[in-house]
């Protein structure tokens, strides 16, 4: 026990702070669903209803009730968030330790300035066209955000390989004949993902806000799906009349992005030794 406490208290106050904020929001997401006498996708009675007792967060133009909703929401977007960092991920550290080793300009020189090209472009307008081509829904989603957030983890890669390229160890791999795919496998890709694993740790919270704002915008997940970005959108042309039914969803995204913020702050720094 004593030792779990030492280990608590390592980790430094921000870490504990978003670790607690997401485990309260991972919990309520998870149990709020499963007690609650209300579905999040069929009306709960009347609209409008003003936050009371039986409806914490009130009701929505359509009778649901938006506590249900917005925590009912909480699965969605932090698996579509896990989903939209995982991809990228794997694709550009994969990618860009294969790039920083490769010997051949040519190559190297078109692959970066596709990396370039798609870095150099806002974020969110790429992943809409995407999106819009392809059409609004969660796996549209998925992929406008793999197609475009992987550019970002390739150039880590890249340059953390350039970096190990020319190591003493790395040398010694090639004087031993190791083959270029056992190299990069072994030898350059576990020390590439710790720097490409400290900005998804990052970047995890970018994409939860984008999640929410693409859907925000009637490009993300379809209703009545209950998510964030989507309830908020429904809210706002009823702000005056239910505020409610904006607040509380954005309330509910905004603890949840300070949460893994946080955590993210603190993994990073003990990932990098605490500099």
């Amino acid at each position: 026990m004593s030792n779990l406490v030492g280990r608590l208290r390592n980790l430094g106050a921000d870490t504990l702070l978003g670790m607690g904020l997401l485990a309260l929001v991972l919990i309520l997401g998870t149990v709020v669903p499963l007690v609650s006498p209300y579905d999040p996708l069929t009306s709960a009675g009347e609209t409008f209803v003003a936050p009371s007792l039986a409806h914490p967060f009130g009701t929505d133009h359509l009778g649901r009730d938006v506590f249900t909703r917005a925590f009912a929401a909480v699965r969605l977007d932090l698996t579509l968030a896990l989903a939209g960092v995982a991809g990228p991920l794997l694709i550009g550290t994969l990618l860009g330790g294969v790039l920083g080793t490769t010997q051949n300009p040519i190559i190297s020189g078109l692959w970066l300035i596709l990396i370039d090209a798609m870095n150099a472009f806002p974020f969110l307008v790429i992943v809409i066209g995407i999106v819009s081509m392809i059409g609004a829904g969660v796996e549209a989603l998925v992929i406008g955000l793999t197609m475009v957030n992987w550019a970002r983890y390739a150039r880590i890669a890249r340059a953390r390989s350039l970096q190990l390229r020319d190591a003493d160890f790395i040398h010694a791999t090639q004087v031993l004949g190791y083959s270029r795919a056992r190299v990069v496998l072994r030898h350059i890709l576990p020390n590439v993902y710790s720097e490409t694993l400290a900005y998804a740790l990052s970047d995890f919270v970018i994409v939860i806000i984008a999640i929410s704002g693409l859907s925000f915008l009637g490009v993300g997940v379809r209703p009545p799906e209950p998510e964030w970005g989507a309830m908020m959108a429904d809210g706002r042309r009823f702000l005056m009349r239910s505020s409610w039914m904006t607040v509380y969803p954005g309330l509910i995204l905004s603890i949840t992005a300070i949460g893994v913020a946080l955590l993210a702050q603190g993994l990073v720094r003990r990932m990098r030794g605490g500099e």
